[in-house]
């Protein structure tokens, strides 16, 4: 067993050493941690995060009729949402802008057909672009994680909450990310590129629930005059479908359950006067979420591999 863990450590580094030496990942690091303009916006946006909690703990607290000021647990649940809801902002929006343009900027730029001409592979080419717009997303959201810790403090939120949404924001950072990078890969245009993933990303986000509002009278309707128990189930598991493929419906939904029921998987409820399974939206939405990640690396690196046609 040692010599197979000695074999594999060198392996291991030079898995990480491919990583960090890949030269698309390098040159666009230093192009944009260079100076100032980082490190001013990362603290801007602490700051105005920091404000920000401040604001809206004081304005609960102001809002609070209790005594002896606001219940603990109720002013760290809205700490909570509002730190996690502007992180989902960053993942939805974010991500997908730096990569809108990785791939179409280089094609504008006409620097694409040289990188193309080197000796870096396709893979390597599309993990680097990946990887230097991740990193600084991926800075924002954990450099968060201390102003969110304040609501774990408060005794609101517990920390299988925390991992939770922790977990559910890393891997739709990587999946909406790879969105901007795959349409950014099948257009020669920046703005049209950025247009297919802000229209894409704002459907997946808020166009499905709008869907779901729309359609949600029409069916409470149509089953208040047939009654019949299955539709019940029905509407159950399509509902939680729709919230395993929805990041904040995946939050909100889960957590419900994880409170509720205290259902971290699976549990047992009467839907249509049948015992039934239900399951919780959070781990069906991260298994999609990562399937969807592979997906698009695939087809990027596919696309990235074509000849243009001139």
């Amino acid at each position: 067993m040692a010599e197979v863990s000695q074999e594999e450590q060198p392996v291991r580094r030079g898995f990480l050493r491919s990583l960090l030496q890949n030269p698309v990942t390098v040159k666009e690091l230093r192009s944009r941690m260079r100076g100032r303009r980082a490190f001013v916006l990362l603290t801007v946006y602490l700051l105005l995060m920091g404000l920000f909690i401040t604001v809206l703990y004081a304005l609960y607290s102001s809002a609070s009729r209790q005594v002896y000021g606001p219940d603990p647990a109720q002013a760290g649940k809205a700490v909570y949402g509002a730190v996690l809801g502007v992180q989902v902002i960053l993942v939805v929006f974010l991500g997908p802008a730096f990569t809108a343009a990785a791939i179409s900027g280089e094609k504008e730029r006409q620097t694409y057909d040289l990188l193309r001409t080197t000796l870096l592979p396709a893979p390597a080419f599309v993990l680097g672009k990946l990887i230097s717009a991740l990193s600084f997303v991926l800075l924002l959201i954990l450099a968060a994680l201390p102003l969110q810790s304040i609501a774990f403090l408060l005794g609101g939120v517990s920390g299988l909450e925390l991992a939770l949404s922790v977990l559910l924001v890393l891997v739709s950072a990587v999946s909406y990310s790879l969105l901007g990078l795959f349409f950014s890969s099948m257009v020669r245009s920046t703005l049209a590129a950025s247009v297919i993933t802000f229209a894409s990303s704002l459907f997946m986000t808020l166009g499905i629930p709008a869907l779901a509002i729309v359609f949600m009278p029409f069916i409470s309707t149509y089953m208040s005059s047939t009654y019949r128990p299955w539709l019940e189930l029905v509407a159950a598991y399509t509902g939680l479908s729709l919230s395993s493929i929805n990041l904040p419906a995946a939050i909100i939904v889960s957590e419900i359950f994880l409170l509720q029921e205290d259902a971290l998987f699976f549990w047992q409820d009467t839907v249509g006067g049948r015992t039934v399974w239900l399951f919780s939206p959070w781990w069906v939405y991260t298994i999609l979420a990562i399937l969807a990640s592979l997906f698009l690396f695939w087809a990027t690196v596919r696309r990235v591999r074509r000849i243009p046609n001139r």
